[in-house]
């Protein structure tokens, strides 16, 4: 069943430490049965979530998805964190900051997003404890893509000196889904950026290592999805993170066939059906 006449909004939100945030939502005509909060991957932006937040609009589900700072439409330098627990600041003030739609709510991440969400969850788990659970697609808990041995010694070496100097991504956008047009899409997105910052090289190869080790403070009901061809992220890691989390509600997906972007990929309508049968059955109990 769908409904017509959604509502989208465009918010501005602060967070701990003065970093002006730029968020979107799409809300359904009537009220929402559940509110799902999105956060991107690397060098990306809320907007390429916005035809997948008006898919689950139409069938009652508000979304809000946030520019994480550094990235779209927010304030700060391009793909650069002092810390990781900014983005976990940013995520906190995102989920507090804004008035959420009537029932339950959900955390979605992607890629980057995922390792931020998870990594959110295993250190602020009181703050988070109101969730209802938790998506996460395709996440950075390890690389598949090959990084020159050349690009790891300066990044780490950059990240002492000059923290915020910029590394190509040298990223394969065929990598991201087997839709042409979604990689054209991409390729010329004016808010994607192509190139990360030597500290946040560093600081996110750490925190994915720790998102293992961590692994079981994960409690909330968890979905984890992962195309087994993506060669971006590493299929085995989100297995690894999923193996040892604690929850005793949690689900793994694995896509034969999928690259990095499953909400993007020619599959995407069965990738959608299958989050909205877990989460319709997730409100259910």
């Amino acid at each position: 069943m769908t409904t017509t006449a959604l509502r989208e909004e465009e918010l501005q939100l602060t967070s701990s430490d003065g970093t002006a945030l730029f968020a979107r939502r799409v809300l359904p005509a009537g009220e929402s049965r559940a509110h799902l909060a999105w956060v991107h991957g690397v060098a990306e932006h809320s907007g390429r979530y916005l035809e997948t937040m008006r898919w689950f609009a139409e069938r009652g589900f508000g979304s809000t998805a946030v520019d994480l700072r550094g990235h779209g439409r927010s304030e700060g330098k391009r793909v650069f964190v002092r810390r990781w627990a900014e983005y976990t600041s940013d995520v906190l003030a995102f989920l507090e900051g804004v008035e959420a739609p009537a029932g339950p709510s959900f955390l979605i991440g992607h890629s980057m997003g995922g390792l931020v969400v998870g990594r959110a969850l295993q250190t602020q788990p009181q703050r988070l404890s109101g969730l209802k659970g938790a998506v996460i697609t395709s996440p950075y808990f390890g690389l598949k893509v090959v990084v020159p041995g050349w690009k790891v010694c300066a990044g780490r070496f950059l990240s002492k000196v000059v923290p915020v100097a910029s590394l190509p991504s040298d990223l394969d956008a065929n990598l991201l889904s087997k839709d042409p047009e979604q990689v054209r899409a991409y390729e010329e997105d004016p808010l994607v950026t192509h190139s990360v910052t030597a500290r946040w090289y560093t600081e996110s190869v750490d925190q994915y290592a720790l998102a293992l080790a961590d692994a079981g403070r994960l409690t909330l009901p968890l979905l984890f999805m992962h195309g087994e061809d993506d060669g971006v992220t590493d299929p085995a890691a989100t297995r690894a993170v999923y193996e040892r989390c604690a929850s005793e509600d949690k689900e793994l997906e694995m896509w034969p066939g999928g690259r990095h972007e499953l909400l993007n990929e020619v599959e995407r309508e069965q990738v959608r059906e299958r989050i909205l049968t877990w989460l319709e059955a997730r409100l259910e109990g």
